[in-house]
């Protein structure tokens, strides 16, 4: 009897003892597969992280060249926009400096200066224009049609001899004939022209009517006229500093000057026109706005 219970409480424990060891066994087992798994998610984790980082690198390095870029292009801009700025203050200055000399022009548009005295003769009570005075009036008309704006006046006078009525309209057919000859053999238009017959020119007392005083009294006389504002781009083109010296003081008239000493000019004079800002300049600028995109600047 007392051998049984000891048989059977060796074979528990025996049998404990197994269990134990099998329990054991299984739990390490687990803990390596555990192990194994967290090792594999470690691994699995930081590889991704650094895929991740190294994905993000490279964007930021993108943006970084997208930023230098966006520079650049603004840096370029900056630059347009200047050149274009400094072109609209000089088309401000310039058409301030156009917009001063038309006022000038428009204030002296009835002042004129005489440039040119001459005078044409006539043969006694003949009113052609005689061969030895067609040069004169060749370069009075040239004069005239190297400025548009100037103007000719003709004075037709006779001499003491015959009725005033007769010598009136004797002086007044000599200024015709000159006019005749200017507009039809050089072309010059009427609008330049203004013509006053004065009559018979009376003897000064104690003069005796001799051949030579009543020859001098058959004439024509001709006045060049021009405005004070071709007068100074006339004298600007030759001295660029005539102009800013005649805007302040009007110079003392004194002999007129010759016709021939007129400089020559092809083409009327026109008034000067406003100047504009360049628009390739304004296009260009428009353009590269266009061509900046939120991405350029890292957007």
């Amino acid at each position: 009897m007392t051998r049984r219970p000891v048989s059977l409480i060796l074979c528990g424990g025996v049998a404990l003892l197994g269990f134990a060891c099998a329990t054991k066994n299984f739990v390490q087992e687990q803990v390596s597969v555990t192990e194994s798994k967290l090792s594999q998610q470690m691994t699995a984790t930081e590889t991704l992280q650094e895929t991740r980082l190294r994905e993000t690198t490279d964007r930021v390095g993108e943006a970084r060249q997208a930023i230098d870029v966006a520079d650049q292009r603004l840096n370029g801009l900056d630059l347009r926009v200047g050149e274009v700025g400094a072109r609209a203050s000089g088309a401000e200055t310039r058409a301030r400096d156009v917009e001063a000399r038309l006022s000038q022009r428009f204030a002296g548009r009835n002042n004129y200066r005489l440039l040119e005295t001459k005078s044409v003769y006539f043969d006694s009570g003949h009113t052609e224009v005689r061969s030895q005075d067609i040069d004169e009036l060749a370069a009075v008309a040239k004069a005239l049609t190297a400025d548009p704006n100037a103007i000719l006046e003709l004075q037709g006078f006779a001499d003491a001899r015959g009725s005033d009525r007769y010598n009136r309209e004797l002086a007044r057919e000599r200024v015709e004939a000159v006019m005749r000859h200017l507009v039809q053999h050089h072309g010059i238009e009427l609008r330049q022209l203004r013509a006053i017959s004065m009559g018979k020119v009376a003897l000064v007392a104690g003069e005796k009517a001799s051949p030579d005083a009543l020859a001098r009294a058959r004439r024509v006389d001709i006045r060049l006229l021009a405005p004070w504002s071709s007068w100074e781009d006339t004298l600007s083109r030759i001295d660029p500093t005539a102009r800013e010296q005649t805007a302040t003081a009007v110079p003392e008239l004194r002999e007129p000057a010759t016709i021939s000493s007129l400089p020559v000019q092809t083409e009327p004079m026109q008034l000067p026109q406003p100047v504009q800002i360049d628009a390739p300049a304004r296009e260009g600028v428009l353009q590269l706005l266009k061509t900046i995109t939120p991405q350029d600047l890292g957007g």
